[in-house]
């Protein structure tokens, strides 16, 4: 693993500018986050009603064949998959089973591939020395640089890929008489299909490439030494999603099935790969909202952290005029951001829940009430019985 190391030496005065620049995006960062906050507890209140909307109205349907009395309602039913075609890749001439409803070719080349890690260290006056070590690896990879810009481009150039990685899914499938748009190809989970010799063949003369092709473990190799590579070799193998049941619910139209919209506006479409019956479905979907409720809680709650850390981030300047003083004042500010943080994500938070849930947030500030109201009336009673440990 090849390396270099650069060191630039960055003013004071020059830092004082940089944090002054760090204030407005800090100020960004923590308006953004708390506008996120009240977006995120929105979405997740109007998508939780719709859902639960949907729940009320849902209609058990068979998926034989469309029924007149259930046009424009909201349907669920489920069975086996049927899907139009075969998915293939043209270009490389390899085709999927009948139940694949995606398929992902996986080019990869052996290239050179740059890492940096930068560290700095503060200088008495106040100046800093950031010193950026790029170290460089040969590694199997789908989007290599052309090296062009890396720190150190000599002896480290990749050839262009003749082949780029591509995913073929279907838009549509049928499940019975009803045909599901959307959301077919991202059903499943990709796993990994063992390519054979007449496929290995075939990709060998679709390229045309001047190394031959050789099979390893389920991938073919344009190498000549798969345990061996050379920068610029070539690993392509494939990925599948083969479904054999759908379950689905959404709105009835002739005999396609299509998004249900709820009366706040939000869209419910559910489809799910196997069977399910409907309260399943819909009890998965608000497990689904629920967790992407608290990722964007934790995600903006972080933003908001780093926000407050580059307002912050003037004083960590300031004091970074003695070298010691400064790694004082980062844990310092790094603490004060946390606890700015804390204060005002969650007060947010609070906020928005006496906005979007005010039901809720009643009841749970009536239990806070009551379970205050009891521990102060133990409290007393505690204190009326045993005078002489209060008084001391």
């Amino acid at each position: 693993m090849a390396g270099f190391s650069e060191t630039t030496r960055v003013g004071f005065g020059a830092r004082i500018r940089n944090a002054i620049k760090g204030i407005g995006l800090g100020v960004f960062m923590v308006g953004g986050a708390t506008y996120g906050i009240f977006w995120n507890e929105e979405r997740a209140v109007e998508t939780a009603r719709a859902l639960a909307e949907g729940a009320g109205l849902v209609v058990e349907v068979s998926a034989v064949a469309p029924q007149p009395s259930n046009e424009g309602a909201l349907v669920h039913f489920n069975g086996p998959l049927k899907l139009p075609f075969s998915l293939r890749d043209e270009v490389l001439g390899v085709s999927a089973a009948p139940q694949t409803v995606r398929l992902e070719r996986v080019v990869e080349q052996f290239a050179w591939v740059q890492s940096s890690r930068t560290s700095k260290e503060n200088n008495i006056g106040g100046s800093q020395d950031q010193t950026t070590t790029y170290t460089y690896s040969k590694e199997w990879t789908d989007s290599p640089k052309s090296g062009g810009d890396f720190k150190v481009p000599e002896g480290h150039q990749n050839p262009p890929m003749p082949i780029q990685s591509q995913i073929f899914g279907h838009e549509s499938g049928f499940v019975g008489c009803f045909e599901v748009t959307d959301k077919i190809e991202g059903l499943g989970q990709s796993v990994s299909v063992p390519l054979t010799a007449d496929q290995t063949a075939q990709i060998e003369a679709s390229l045309g490439l001047s190394q031959p092709a050789t099979l390893s473990a389920g991938s073919v190799y344009f190498a000549s030494d798969v345990q061996n590579p050379n920068v610029g070799d070539l690993r392509i193998s494939y990925l599948v999603s083969d479904i054999a049941e759908v379950s689905a619910v959404g709105i009835q139209k002739g005999a396609q099935l299509l998004p249900y919209t709820a009366q706040n506006g939000r869209e419910v479409f559910l489809v799910d790969d196997g069977l399910h019956n409907a309260a399943g479905m819909f009890d998965l979907a608000q497990q689904t909202n629920a967790t992407i409720t608290w990722l964007w809680r934790f995600g903006l709650l972080v933003i908001m952290f780093f926000g407050f850390k580059a307002i912050l981030g003037i004083l960590d300047v300031l004091a970074s005029f003695l070298p010691f003083l400064g790694w004082i004042t980062s844990s310092v500010t790094s603490l004060i951001s946390l606890g700015l943080t804390a204060f005002v994500g969650l007060g947010a938070t609070a906020l928005a829940w006496f906005y979007f849930r005010p039901v809720l947030s009643a009841i749970i500030l009536g239990i806070a009430s009551i379970g205050a109201a009891i521990f102060t009336y133990f409290a007393r009673k505690k204190a009326k019985r045993d005078p002489v440990a209060n008084a001391v």
